[in-house]
């Protein structure tokens, strides 16, 4: 038995090789088309030793190159590795040495970020066309290649054997050391999750799926191989449709839907979102971030026909690795006193538990941090052994995953999360931690004295996220200016607040509390002296 999430994308090929694939960029492909660009992407990278325990780069951004760069990777045997174009220099740079790539592949996309330190650094390089070949200087033609320039190799080749072990991606979440961590996610365990999702959506080659996040947010994973497990097609949504996607959806007739809530609430915002307007869609996932009520119900009104899945997971656990279903005008079960659906029940083969601070199994109803263990655990954080010990403990003779969220299991055995156990978020999808902000922002204003916190939360959801910085000589927006080079955008705070002194607990501790009260009295609009903080707020 082979675990490479390529093999059933393989066999579906030969099963429809006349039926659509993919569309991407105005281009269409049929199975038989996907398999022999695999196939021969997967040929190239082997010729020039990339294979098995190999690492493939990828810097594209959700482009046909893209989807045949996962692909490919795949097909050969080897752990693809999403990196970011949207990611700061400093960023791109602090991962490739870690990581060690073996090759990269570029879209056109990626293939404007590449600097000369870039080049150096790898091994091999996959262009996306010859035009873009010809365009490197002449001492880098030689370790490049063209996607348009394989035709020599064979289209034929089956996916090369995988073991369970044998790593299928790596991605990079936040760190709390400013530094960000590399989940490695094995074989088993994307094939215990893809397997989940395609037992939840049941799809069909007549079924038509987005593909809507980046590849360095790892619910693309689900989003590429599980319709190409069922022989369905796969629809990458353009940039221009990313924030209102209703005219994608009934343009391409999609039956199958995924993004982050967060869309649903700029979709109300703009009308886009009307009773009746997506009637073709027959089932929806929302994950990465709470679920509100109201967004369940706008959604349900514009999609009378669909289901919605709430999902959750961290990466740590491939993805998602619970979720509530909801058939279509059914209500969701609610999480008390946040006005969010609850998080379910786990997948099949996936345990979930709620532990007391000693790591004792908490009674039903009793608050704790969510514990996750089973098939889909990750084999944990690159080059960080000591981090992976900690957030991965053996208890009651299994392996769990210690999550940071709070949560507590009601009597019915559903699931609800309360939040973060720390300083970590989701934020418009991505998962954020508020240390990782603080660590840039720290070395930015050169001052200890830096509190990042989600603020205001509407419905369970972080709305936008501000930062409190004491003791630098340095004016808010030279800070956020420096934060843009560093950190994805969604990283920056959209207020920065120059401070005379952060508040303290009577412990010692950063009053979070307290910043988040004077935030509330000064949108409110209210006089008086803030206790906590006297400060000269700066919006930039």
């Amino acid at each position: 038995m082979s675990f490479n999430p390529a093999q059933p994308v393989f066999e579906q090929c030969l099963r429809t090789p006349d039926r659509l694939a993919l569309y991407a960029g105005g281009v269409e492909l049929t199975y038989a088309e996907l398999r022999t660009r695999a196939a021969r992407l997967a040929h190239a990278l082997q010729a020039r030793g990339m294979g098995r325990g190999e690492r493939i780069g990828i810097l594209g951004s959700r482009s046909l190159t893209a989807m045949l760069a996962v692909l490919g990777a795949a097909w050969a045997g080897a752990t693809y590795v999403p990196l970011g174009v949207r990611w700061p220099q400093p960023r791109l740079q602090s991962v490739l040495p870690r990581v060690a790539l073996d090759g990269l592949i570029v879209d056109e996309t990626g293939l404007a970020l590449l600097t000369p330190s870039l080049l150096d650094a790898i091994p091999l390089l996959v262009v996306p066309s010859d035009a873009a070949w010809r365009g490197l200087p002449p001492a880098l033609q030689s370790k490049a290649i063209s996607l348009e320039a394989l035709t020599e190799y064979d289209g034929n080749v089956a996916p090369t054997p995988l073991q369970a072990g044998d790593l299928a991606y790596i991605v990079f979440t936040s760190g709390t050391t400013g530094v960000p961590k590399g989940v490695m996610v094995p074989c088993a365990a994307l094939g215990a999750y893809l397997a989940a999702l395609a037992a939840r959506k049941a799809m069909t080659p007549q079924d038509r799926a987005s593909q809507f996040t980046e590849l360095t947010f790892d619910p693309s994973v689900g989003e590429i191989f599980v319709p190409w497990r069922a022989g369905a097609s796969l629809h990458v949504v353009p940039p221009v449709s990313q924030v209102s996607p209703a005219k994608f959806i009934r343009e391409r007739s999609l039956t199958v839907w995924g993004s982050t809530p967060a869309l649903i609430a700029w979709m109300r915002a703009t009308r886009s979102l009307q009773p009746g307007s997506l009637p073709s869609l027959r089932y929806t996932s929302f994950g990465g971030e709470p679920l509100p009520l109201a967004s369940v119900q706008a959604w349900q009104a514009a999609a009378p026909n669909s289901v919605v899945d709430n999902l959750y997971g961290p990466t740590e656990a491939t993805v998602d690795c619970a979720g509530q279903r909801l058939e279509p005008g059914a209500t969701a079960v609610a999480t008390p006193e946040r006005g969010i659906a609850a998080i379910g029940v786990p997948h099949p083969g996936t345990e979930l538990a709620v532990m007391s601070p000693d790591l004792r199994r908490a009674a039903l109803g009793e608050r704790g941090e969510l514990a996750i263990a089973g098939a889909q655990l990750s084999a944990g954080y690159l080059g960080a052994p000591e981090l992976t010990a900690e957030r991965f403990r053996w208890i009651e003779g299994k392996r769990w995953y210690l999550t940071g969220d709070l949560a507590l299991q009601d009597a019915s055995g559903m699931f609800h999360v309360l939040g973060r156990g720390d300083n970590q978020i989701k934020f418009l999808g991505h998962r954020v931690e508020l240390e990782d902000i603080e660590a840039h922002v720290r070395a930015i204003a050169r001052t200890d004295q830096v509190a990042a916190l989600a603020w205001p939360i509407e419905d369970g959801v972080a709305q936008a996220i501000v930062c409190f910085v004491a003791g630098s000589a340095l004016e808010p927006t030279a800070i956020r200016r420096a934060l843009r080079e560093r950190v994805p955008a969604h990283m920056v705070p959209s207020t920065i607040h120059s401070a005379a002194s952060l508040p303290l607990t009577g412990s010692g501790k950063l009053d979070r509390h307290a910043l988040a009260e004077r935030l509330a009295v000064d949108a409110e609009g209210k006089s008086g002296e803030a206790a906590a903080v006297e400060n000269a707020d700066v919006r930039c």
